[in-house]
């Protein structure tokens, strides 16, 4: 990939294993980051050690491109999920891209703008559905539609725990649970192998619901 070499020229490669933290809040950036395998998570974290997730980000997304701007510190926590590889590229390089080069320059943009939406739909999710609701968003978004299970089920791309799952839709441990045992009753998921599915049916008439509360 022609932008991804472009990168690569200009930047320091950085690998880290799973579950380590790299970037934490009031740190100085002096850099851009540029996933190229693995997963990262971006989170916030309350003064009682409460976190929210803001999002996460897989290989060809950018990150720090905010506080580098603004050259302010950032206000994040940054950790990486599974065994993650970063290239990390100057103040100076990104500066020059952004300035020099269309495809970087539209590409850093299009970065703004999905994170942008991102945190505008985690607004209205956390404004106008219940918890319930949102462990149903948050399940179709990660459900992998490619395959049917046994005629009638998908499974999920991305693996949660329930701290995990707390974290991302806003509600209590012990309520996440509570949730996840009802939405099994009702069919709508199912547990096999310590790993939930999702109905493909359910899913389905769910993500046309939501679809048609968008028009």
């Amino acid at each position: 990939m022609d932008l991804e070499k472009l990168i690569q020229e200009r930047s320091a490669v950085l690998t880290y294993p799973a579950k380590k933290v790299f970037l934490e809040p009031g740190m100085i950036l002096d850099g851009v980051y540029y996933v190229v395998s693995g997963r990262t998570c971006h989170y916030m974290m309350s003064l009682d050690g409460t976190e929210k997730i803001l999002y996460t980000l897989a290989a060809g997304w950018f990150y720090g491109e905010t506080p580098c701007s603004l050259s302010e510190p950032t206000g994040l926590y940054s950790k990486t999920e599974v065994k993650t590889t970063l290239y990390k590229l100057p103040i100076q390089e990104y500066e020059y891209l952004m300035d020099t080069n269309k495809l970087f320059r539209e590409t850093i943009l299009y970065s703004y703008s999905r994170k942008m939406l991102i945190l505008r739909h985690e607004i209205e999710n956390l404004t106008f559905n219940s918890c319930k609701d949102r462990l149903k968003r948050l399940f179709c978004s990660v459900a992998d539609t490619s395959r049917l299970i046994e005629g009638a089920w998908y499974g999920m791309n991305v693996s949660y725990t329930q701290y995990e799952l707390s974290t991302i839709v806003g509600g209590a441990r012990v309520t996440v649970s509570k949730l996840i045992s009802e939405l099994c009753a009702e069919g709508f998921i199912r547990m096999l192998n310590h790993k939930l599915q999702i109905n493909a049916g359910k899913y389905r008439k769910y993500v046309e619901r939501m679809e048609a509360a968008r028009l």
